[in-house]
């Protein structure tokens, strides 16, 4: 009786099938990876907003802890009349790094009451966290010498951002026109038609005519600058007390703001 034999395949055919599952591979990558890449782009895009966002909300809102007694008539460093007051101060306060603005996320405690100023308390156990029950993500945005919001760096979920904020001033273009340009120096808030003119109270910045000519049109409402985000290596808000600007070497992403009245 005559036996037959099962079929395999060719080398030819095995060449071929591999060339063709090569072929679709390369196709496969060629397609994802540039998608990958811009979907990793977008994220990167909408965590700088919302980043950015953070920090604007918060120069926006006066807390009660932050509130001047009702009779002051000005803000000091530590409490202030108005939101814009505190962004004024704020803003000098990122001159150096270990009194900067840090912008963060934290895991919140649910189960505790808020803190004097009104933001949650992190979660500090080593466990039990249950997302949407008895904690939750939140983003924080203090300065880096507040003790107070120091343990919100135990609960970290992500990098931390320090900002570096520089005015922008005016610039004379040509006679009838002008632009804006970095002010000389960061953390530093000047009459914004005259860079050597430093101001340093909120209730002095405001317009007065001057003498000697040049561009003179109102100011005082609003000030424009430029934020700077660094990323921060080491997330211990101590460890900044002791380093510069330069030691943070270049920031992570840049953005065009204002403050206004």
């Amino acid at each position: 009786m005559k036996q037959s034999r099962a079929k395999g395949f060719t080398l030819t055919e095995v060449v071929l099938a591999i060339g063709v599952v090569a072929v679709l591979i390369v196709v496969f990558m060629a397609m994802f990876i540039p998608a990958r890449r811009t979907v990793q782009s977008a994220l990167t895009i909408r965590e700088a907003d919302r980043i950015v966002h953070a920090l604007t909300a918060e120069l926006g809102e006066l807390r009660n802890s932050e509130r001047a007694a009702s009779n002051a008539r000005k803000s000091s460093s530590s409490k202030y009349v108005s939101a814009f007051d505190k962004a004024f101060y704020w803003m000098q306060f990122t001159s150096r790094p270990a009194t900067t603005i840090l912008v963060y996320n934290y895991r919140a405690d649910l189960t505790k009451g808020a803190r004097k100023d009104g933001t949650p308390q992190p979660w500090l156990e080593d466990g039990g966290s249950i997302p949407g029950k008895n904690t939750a993500v939140v983003t924080g945005v203090c300065l880096a010498n507040n003790k107070e919001r120091w343990d919100d760096f135990k609960a970290l979920v992500g990098p931390v951002f320090a900002v570096r904020m520089t005015q922008l001033v005016v610039e004379r273009m040509d006679s009838s026109s002008y632009g804006y340009k970095l002010a000389p120096k960061y953390g530093t808030i000047y009459n914004p038609y005259n860079r050597g003119k430093v101001i340093k109270e909120p209730s002095l910045y405001v317009y007065t005519p001057e003498k000697g000519g040049g561009l003179n049109l109102p100011w005082g409402a609003e000030v424009l600058y430029q934020a700077e985000f660094f990323q921060l290596l080491n997330t211990d808000p101590e460890r900044l007390q002791h380093l510069t600007w330069e030691n943070l070497k270049t920031p992570v992403f840049t953005r065009n703001l204002a403050f206004r009245r």
